[in-house]
């Protein structure tokens, strides 16, 4: 069965891929990181170092997915085959404030990846189904109730840092090659090994942040806070999905040049459950 480490460039992800190189676990056959266009300065330069090392370390082969660009279809809606919703604020009829139904994960990370393992790793048709695969989750022990079961018949979602793997059929088996870990005991992986812990990885204009990860952004990267609210204007008049009230990125329903971020504020808004590949 073929075994694919779906990488985030997150700490847990990429610490299966480090150590899936190094031996530490059994061997993946490749990684996949699905760029949909703007993640943080810190996640593009955290790759280019594991590039390096890739290509240093003997490590596993890695590919990255550039197909659908996200970024580029919230700025001009034009350029996408229909309207994508991300998780943003909006009004709801009674006056309070709600969350928009997330498309963008299965449309621009799920999908790009399912397609190119069908088209360019096993070479089949389209609607051909696919030989059962192993796709690698960075999920650790601390969030092990974002497991999940997979919709597709060939995919077996595992889960080598909680110690389970799921299947189609709905069944959870224990994973006995597992290294069961939380993150922090990775973060002390990576410290151990001087190896950089990368940074949280996330398009910079998610709406699943906290007030301090927003402080952060706009106190340090400053290009990726000017792109957050490129897009957050530009999904302000969102009727052509059918959304009638202003959409905003932060939950205040505030355009974010304007929002006084609490840096004390840490509680995300809203659970992106993993499977943005993190």
């Amino acid at each position: 069965m073929l075994k694919i480490i779906l990488l985030g460039l997150g700490v847990q992800s990429t610490a299966l891929y480090l150590m899936s190189s190094m031996g530490m676990i059994p061997k993946a056959d490749l990684a996949i990181f699905v760029d949909t266009g703007k993640e943080g300065t810190g996640t593009y330069q955290y790759l280019r170092f594991l590039q390096n090392w890739q290509a240093g370390n003997n490590g596993l082969p890695l590919t990255v997915l550039t197909g659908k660009n996200l970024y580029q279809d919230l700025l001009h809606p034009s350029y996408a085959e229909r309207p994508t919703s991300i998780p943003a604020f909006t009004y709801n009829p009674d006056g309070t404030i709600g969350m928009l139904r997330r498309q963008c994960t299965s449309e621009y990370k799920i999908r790009v990846m399912d397609d190119y393992i069908r088209n360019s790793i096993y070479g089949l048709p389209k609607y051909a189904r696919r030989p059962e695969t192993a796709l690698w989750y960075g999920i650790t022990t601390d969030e092990i109730e974002r497991l999940s079961f997979p919709r597709e018949a060939w995919k077996v979602n595992t889960y080598p840092f909680a110690g389970y793997y799921t299947t189609h059929g709905g069944a959870t088996e224990k994973l006995e090659w597992s290294k069961p870990m939380a993150r922090q005991d990775v973060i002390r992986w990576y410290v151990l090994r001087e190896l950089p812990v990368p940074p949280k990885s996330a398009c910079v204009f998610c709406p699943y942040q906290s007030d301090a990860s927003w402080a952060i952004r706009k106190k340090l990267f400053p290009d990726d806070f000017a792109a957050a609210i490129a897009v957050d204007n530009a999904i302000r008049n969102s009727t052509r999905a059918g959304i009638h009230y202003p959409v905003f990125l932060h939950r205040s329903c505030r355009p974010l040049e304007s929002v006084e971020f609490d840096s004390r504020g840490d509680t995300q808004w809203g659970e992106c459950s993993g499977t943005c590949h993190v």
